[in-house]
């Protein structure tokens, strides 16, 4: 079976650190090995492939440095604490760690143990693409590049505040990047004392919904079992469709994930 994937697809044995160097900063912000035994230790194999590129960074205030990703009946953004990898729901591109404080994790990985059989296939937009559609609408890109209040759902600690004050987009390192999950800014601004949305902010994320909903430059792809992905988090916009689960416990859809800072080295 073809995908979009297929070009950004190589064996497993093949140099994981230099592929990361030749695809997530000047190619298209994703690189996948294909091919792996995931066994009976799928979390253990996702964490050894995930060092060989740069150190690991918890995912949340507990520590939790490799996180299932799967439905536990949840939909994006409900309640406190839940979050997009806790449901079966698609759409809403967004970037790992948009609930958290600046530094942001530099990549995130996905270990693909057992996949949905409808639906799942994951969207990717690219940040350059995001800013080019959005260089012609008057004081969008501004309005952007300013503070936002993100929810922390929950994750912060004794006496921090609930929300984190940064903006979607920004440059690092001479090159565009960005942290966004709409609905944790929606939940952001309905803290008391934040205020809500200004008419000029809702507007630019609508336009920026619209962009990364209808833009022709989206890649569209599935993990298989026994491959693993690597992401550009800052420079790669991510999501997926709705995916329908088996029934059988034991054969729902599992991926592994992980948080990276890459390493001088690679970087």
């Amino acid at each position: 079976m073809n995908d979009a994937f297929d070009a950004q697809r190589f064996p497993h044995d093949t140099d994981l650190s230099k592929l990361v160097d030749e695809h997530l900063d000047h190619g298209p912000g994703y690189v996948i090995l294909t091919g792996l035994d995931v066994g009976r230790h799928p979390a253990e194999l996702c964490e050894r492939l995930s060092s060989a590129i740069g150190a690991l960074r918890p995912q949340d205030s507990s520590g939790t440095m490799v996180r299932e990703v799967a439905d536990r009946g949840t939909r994006i953004g409900e309640g406190t604490t839940a979050r997009y990898a806790d449901s079966r729901f698609g759409g809403s591109l967004h970037t790992d760690g948009a609930e958290a404080p600046f530094p942001v994790p530099d990549c995130f990985a996905l270990l693909c143990v057992r996949q949905a059989p409808v639906g799942g296939a994951l969207r990717l937009v690219h940040v350059d693409d995001v800013v080019k559609e959005l260089s012609g609408d008057d004081g969008v890109l501004d309005t952007l590049r300013r503070p936002f209040h993100f929810d922390r759902r929950g994750d912060q600690g004794d006496g921090e505040d609930p929300t984190t004050f940064k903006p979607v987009l920004l440059r690092e390192g001479g090159a565009n990047a960005v942290t966004y999950l709409r609905e944790y800014i929606e939940a952001g601004h309905r803290h008391p004392g934040v205020g809500p949305l200004e008419e000029r902010q809702r507007a630019a994320l609508d336009r920026l919904d619209e962009v990364l909903t209808q833009t022709p430059s989206a890649v569209e792809g599935k993990l298989r079992p026994g491959e693993f992905a690597v992401f550009a988090n800052k420079r790669v916009l991510h999501g997926r469709t709705t995916f329908e689960d088996h029934a059988e416990p034991g054969h729902k859809r599992l991926l592994m994930r992980t948080w990276i800072d890459r390493t001088p080295s690679a970087a």
